[in-house]
């Protein structure tokens, strides 16, 4: 282990990230002093549930890679034992990372040192640091009704994927994937306001809200996009396998009950990625599709690309927008 023993400059450091991707870097520079090296591993349930799952965010040197299976049975392991830091497995070593008692993730070191009495207790101390100001983080992202995403969040993690490495991600053996934004609106919401009051009205909110949670996997990102509009950046193979996974989704609200109101309906407009997209082209491309939903019937999932508009289509407060394009309840 490098200087700074007690790691009170790390800590400081950790507590002064904004973001989470400079968090994770910071980290990482961390870990990669603390070891000496860059053989270490870092894997997270970044979601805070027990719905979410251990990924591995972080790879360097030669840190064996376990897959989604092994390193939640690791965890489950860690867990059980209640353990700080467990026993080596061949020449690896695995520090668990807590946050309020729970096991949220842990570091796999694959380096060639010798801990002294006071290592653990630092790697401890700066893991601990890590996840509460991750867990900071998370919960300053989320809608406060809902705990979806905010909108906030939206605009930067939608630049996050224009600025990652491409805009496919591949699975081991498996095809690349796409990402595709969805974006929906609860059918005659205003309606639901009127009849029975604002506090139903958010009741039905937190229900979509938790059917939209239900409905995505943990890789794919929910939004609350504002009022009772919603926003779905989701990973598929196709714009086929989109629109299925957008569609099932329609019939499961459609099917729902919902206290007083009892059924309710969505619109759904959603739009693929390109390698020229801005946010703002995204959104407005989205819109349009959300709003031919709305304009032919509502209750439906339309496809952007399906209304073979020109993509150099213009921003929303264009004056060729329609006026009755505009009515979303």
């Amino acid at each position: 282990m490098q200087s700074n023993s007690c790691g009170h400059q790390w800590i400081i450091r950790l507590t002064q990230q904004q973001s989470e991707r400079a968090l994770d870097a910071a980290l990482i520079d961390i870990l990669s002093q603390v070891f000496a090296d860059n053989n270490f591993a870092l894997y997270m349930n970044k979601q805070f549930t027990s719905q979410g799952h251990i990924r591995c965010s972080y790879s360097g040197g030669s840190a064996a890679i376990l897959d989604d299976e092994q390193a939640q049975q690791l965890v489950a392991k860690i867990d059980a034992e209640r353990m700080r830091i467990s026993g080596s497995q061949g020449q690896h070593v695995y520090f668990p990372i807590y946050h309020l008692g729970a096991v949220i993730g842990f570091v796999q070191s694959s380096s060639d040192f010798a801990l002294t009495h006071d290592s653990p207790f630092v790697i401890t101390n700066i893991l601990n640091i890590y996840a509460n100001q991750l867990y900071l983080l998370y919960r300053s992202r989320l809608d406060p009704l809902t705990e979806l995403l905010n909108r906030q969040t939206f605009d930067s993690q939608v630049m996050d994927i224009i600025n990652g490495d491409g805009f496919a991600e591949r699975r081991d053996n498996e095809l690349e994937r796409h990402w595709y934004l969805a974006m929906f609106d609860i059918d005659h919401f205003k309606r639901v306001n009127d009849t029975y009051g604002h506090v139903i009205g958010d009741e039905v909110i937190i229900l979509v809200a938790r059917i939209l949670k239900q409905s995505f996997r943990s890789e794919d990102y929910v939004f609350r996009y504002g009022g009772e509009e919603f926003a779905v950046l989701l990973l598929c193979d196709n714009k086929n396998q989109a629109m299925q996974v957008l569609e099932r989704l329609r019939v499961t609200v459609a099917d729902f009950t919902f206290p007083q109101v009892k059924r309710l309906t969505i619109s759904t407009g959603f739009c693929a990625f390109d390698n020229t997209s801005m946010v703002p082209e995204l959104v407005h491309k989205a819109d349009l599709a959300l709003y031919n939903a709305k304009n032919n019937g509502r209750n439906q999932v339309v496809d952007f690309h399906s209304l073979n508009i020109p993509d150099n289509t213009k921003g929303a407060g264009d004056d060729d927008l329609d006026d009755d394009m505009l009515e979303l309840f």
